[in-house]
This record gives structure tokens, sequence and C-alpha cells, in this order.
């Protein structure tokens, strides 16, 4: 985690360090004339002229395309900050121009889970809902999944399809992707209580991994094209895939979000985005914990399962969070250390596994099972950034 901290550190400073090059001489002429005049009244030099800012390019010899990705997230983030910070000084200069010459500029300016509990918006800014149609034309989410690029999200197999003796849908296969919704309601109560800040993405198509069968629960993955790119915003960011070595992981925490069960006694459902932080334990430990539960289906744990959980129980993912990540929040530097009470902290996820099953819900002794995202890197840059 240290070298991660270091190279994030060297990102940002990389990214304040870039400066935009001047187009040719008479251009910076001009607007050191322009700066020297505003500056004889008393006015700061035009911020409203700044030129776009190119990402810097972090393709390297042998570095796996997922980790140029991610840098090129990290990086996002600081310049969308860099962005308001720079579109708010150019409001203030045109309001000062306005103030000394008494006419309006007309410039222009880009301006639950068992045991879990409720996040705050934009703290899993990757996190997505998976939607059916529902028998009351309504959407029916199921499944969750993660935004890993501006037109894939990564989600479990066994969610590309529903169960046909399923009589809450009108159709099988999942139609929409929700992003940037923090509370999965009815339609009627977005409307009544105003919440339209989501985004739907209708879906392209669903890829599961090739050796994915049916009811079997390994390779349980899979790949969801969007139809349209989205935006990237404060409240709908891609997270990065976990490329390290594995065996770093066990003894780690790491969280799982979701909108599933928050109480297996009677089912009820969570509203909120709910996050649990659970344990990554011993996958032989826990073939000797999940030993009893073996079936044709599934008969021990793989190279490509990660094993989670609370072994004192009552915390856990449940019916509804499948699809949904299995993640370790990175280090990043920030702007204050206040920031959680702000909730402004800047935020990147390295998600390392997929809520695939598990025998009940938050019991003891009875761990989950994740799909392992590094045994399928290969797999997913081959289609996602292909």
């Amino acid at each position: 985690m240290n070298y991660c901290f270091t190279f994030l550190c060297l990102v940002f400073s990389k990214v304040i360090s870039i400066s935009p090059p001047t187009k040719n001489l008479i251009v910076a002429r001009e607007k050191r004339s322009d700066d020297t005049l505003l500056r004889a009244v008393g006015i700061t030099p035009n911020p409203c002229n700044k030129e776009n800012i190119q990402m810097p390019n972090f393709h390297a010899p042998g570095r796996r395309m997922s980790r140029v990705k991610c840098w090129e997230y990290i990086w996002s983030i600081k310049e969308r900050e860099d962005k308001k910070r720079r579109d708010e000084q150019c409001t203030n200069f045109i309001r000062e121009i306005n103030n000394v010459t008494g006419y309006r500029t007309d410039w222009h300016i880009s301006m639950r889970i068992v045991g879990g509990r409720d996040t705050q918006p934009g703290e899993f800014p990757h996190m997505a809902a998976i939607g059916w149609n529902s028998s009351l034309d309504q959407w029916e989410f199921k499944c969750g999944g993660s935004l890993i690029s501006n037109k894939f999200v990564l989600t479990a197999a066994h969610c590309s399809k529903a169960s046909e003796r399923d009589t809450t849908i009108a159709d099988v296969f999942p139609k929409i992707v929700r992003l940037a919704e923090k509370n999965i309601i009815s339609d009627a109560e977005l409307l009544l209580f105003n919440e339209n800040d989501y985004v739907d993405v209708y879906i392209s198509r669903i890829i599961n991994h090739p050796q994915y069968e049916a009811p079997k629960k390994y390779h349980d993955i899979a790949l969801i094209e969007l139809q349209e790119e989205v935006q990237f915003t404060n409240f709908v960011q891609p997270a990065c895939l976990y490329s390290g070595p594995d065996n770093k992981l066990v003894g780690k925490q790491a969280y799982m979000t979701g909108w599933g069960v928050v109480d297996s006694r009677n089912h009820e459902m969570s509203r909120g985005l709910q996050a649990v932080l659970l344990d990554v334990l011993d996958t032989q430990l826990c073939n000797n914990l999940l030993r009893r539960s073996f079936n044709r289906h599934w008969y021990g744990f793989q190279d490509h399962q990660i094993c989670a959980g609370v072994l004192s129980g009552g915390a856990d993912a449940c019916q509804g969070d499948s699809g949904g990540p299995l993640q370790i929040r990175m280090k990043l530097p920030q702007k204050n250390r206040r920031c959680d009470l702000t909730n402004s902290c800047r935020r990147m996820y390295h998600i390392i596994g997929v809520t695939s099953f598990g025998v009940g819900c938050a019991l003891p002794n009875l761990p989950g099972v994740y799909t392992r995202v590094s045994s399928y890197l290969d797999w997913i840059e081959g289609i996602v950034w292909k």
C-alpha cells in the first residue's frame, strides 16, 4: 500500500506541475499586456483564458491497461477539482469586471447489507444498480455492479439473467444500469421526493465469462456494455481494478456495498446504499468452514475466488447484493484532514472481488464467496479497452 500511496502523490504532483504551452510569442505578449492593464485598475489577471489541460500519457512498456486507466481516473478527480476552482475564479473575475466598468460582460463560462451502514452521497461513485422491467412497468433492481470505464460495468454472470419463475419482472434480462443513485426507490417515490439526480443508461449487451456455466458457481463474472458513454462527475466515477499480489489481500479489510437485504429474518430490503466492512479470509480456512455446503455446483474454492466475511456473524452480503463490488479504499492525498466531515474527500477504490454467493446471510462461521477480479484482468482488458 505504501508503494501505491507514493505513486498517487506522484500523480497529483504531476498534475499540479502541468502548464499549457503558449501558442506563440504574439499571443503571450497580448496576454501579458491585458494582464498589465487589469492590474493597473486593481483587477486580478483574467483567469478565464485558461486552455484545456491535457491528460498526461500514463502508458509505459509492460504496464497493464487496467493500471493505466486507474491512473487516468485518479487524474480526472484532480482535474475536476481544478476546473471547479478555475470556474469559480473566472466567475469572480467577471463579477469584478462588471463592478468596475458598470457594464455586464458577456463572457462564456464552462461551467443496508446485513450489519451495514448508510453511505454518503458520492462515497462509492462507481456503484451501479442493475434494473429489470417489472410487471408493473417500473424498474426492479435485483443486482449491483461497478462502473469500470465510461461504457462498461462489472458484475456477476448470474446477474445476466433472472429466474424464469420470477413473477415480479416482465423480462428475464436486465435492461438498464442506474448510476449516481444512493436510494433505490420506486419511480413514483422518485417523483414525490424529487430524487432525480440519478443517471439511467440502457444496456447494449451483457458478456458473461466464457467459462461460466450456470448453475455452477465458478467464473461468476460478466461485463455490461452500455448504449451510451457516461460523463464522469463527483457522483459517477469508475473504480480501479486490483492488479496487485493476491497473497497480500488475506488479513485486510474490504468494503462490500449494495442495496440488498438488511434483515435476513423478514427479508427487508434496503432503500439506501449500504456498506459493510468484511475481513478477507484464507480460502483453505473457508473451505473447512463451508465444506458442509459443497455440492455438484460448487465443491470448494478455486484460485479465482475470494473468501470474505465476519466469522463472528452479523455482517454479510445478502439477497440483492449479487454483482456488487468487494473493494479496498485507496489512500489518496486529501485537500484537508477533515474532509470526511464535509463529505469532500477524494475517493478511489480497488475492486478486488465481485459478490457471487453465500450460505445464508451474516451467520457465524459462514463467510461469503466472491469472484477474484485479478484472475480476469486479461479478459476484461481485452473487451473494455481493446
